[in-house]
């Protein structure tokens, strides 16, 4: 990404969620408080409001919808189709007892702004880039140093330069981590440096739940149906997926960390726990994992 801008994606989810949540015939896919708190997050510069405002009205949602359909069609229910598979995982992990959850490369996710308050014993973390997480935070209103609320923290670091930090978080406590969307646009070195940091962790359980991409047979990545358009845009935003692997090798590349698979699933995977009647993008797949001496 652009290292003095927040991410461009991020931008994007946030404005695709009022869009979807704008539709009735989509509503249903976003969770309650995250349309409200979206608009927030697009408060803070003016071409974020104008983002906003243009999913507003049904002439503008209109158009959104036709250029999704040109550039990459149901991206955008995709996008929360993943976040209410995670959020499911979470708040089962928070009822087995886990003590802790980690955000890296949150973005503009509402996941602990909302679940935060409703789980007021739980640490909640959010470690983004600095000019992402500086947006975020100038939009919701608290400085730097401040949190909107008392049980969530913000950690600045670009990890595609420096180590994920994580003496703020290696206490001890049970402990979930979440990598939305982010693993693919590190470096296979920047990933790698993650895991190893993160099986360090002093914590009598770790969890993992992170999102990569797929390598296709041909060694290339991205979402099937293919779509330049989307590759070109990431390229030219700075954001490019640069980390990528079979699906069926990840349970080997996660072995030499000491984390084992829980749960793959699918983009059609998420879609049909979605209840979602259409044939789902295909590229990206989801991973909870597990320490196994946990």
């Amino acid at each position: 990404m652009k290292t003095d801008q927040a991410s461009s994606t991020a931008r994007l989810i946030a404005a695709g969620t009022l869009m979807l949540a704008g539709d009735p015939r989509t509503a249903g896919l976003v969770a309650p408080e995250a349309p409200a708190l979206c608009e927030r997050l697009l408060s803070g510069s003016l071409g974020d409001r104008l983002l906003a405002k243009s999913t507003s009205f049904a002439p503008t949602r209109r158009l959104w919808r036709m250029a999704e359909r040109f550039v990459l069609p149901g991206v955008t229910a995709h996008f929360w189709h993943r976040k209410r598979w995670i959020e499911r995982r979470v708040r089962q992990s928070l009822a087995e007892g886990f003590q802790r959850v980690v955000i890296i490369g949150a973005g503009f996710d509402t996941l602990a702004l909302r679940l935060a308050p409703q789980f007021p014993g739980v640490d909640w973390i959010e470690i983004d880039h600095p000019a992402t997480q500086r947006a975020k935070q100038h939009a919701l209103g608290c400085e730097m140093d401040g949190e909107p609320a008392a049980n969530l923290r913000f950690i600045a670091a670009d990890l595609a330069a420096e180590a994920l930090p994580t003496k703020g978080f290696d206490d001890g406590r049970a402990t979930l981590v979440i990598a939305e969307g982010l693993l693919m646009y590190l470096a296979p070195a920047a990933v790698e440096g993650l895991f190893r940091a993160l099986a360090a962790l002093r914590a009598p359980t770790i969890r993992i739940l992170f999102s990569f991409m797929s390598k296709w047979p041909d060694g290339s990545t991205g979402f099937r149906p293919r779509s330049p358009w989307v590759e070109r845009w990431l390229a030219w935003r700075g954001e490019p997926f640069t980390w990528f692997i079979e699906p069926e090798r990840i349970g080997t590349f996660l072995q030499p960390f000491g984390f084992a698979p829980l749960e793959v699933a699918s983009t059609q995977d998420l879609a049909d726990e979605a209840g979602s009647p259409c044939r789902a993008l295909a590229g990206e797949n989801l991973v909870l994992c597990q320490a196994k001496s946990a």
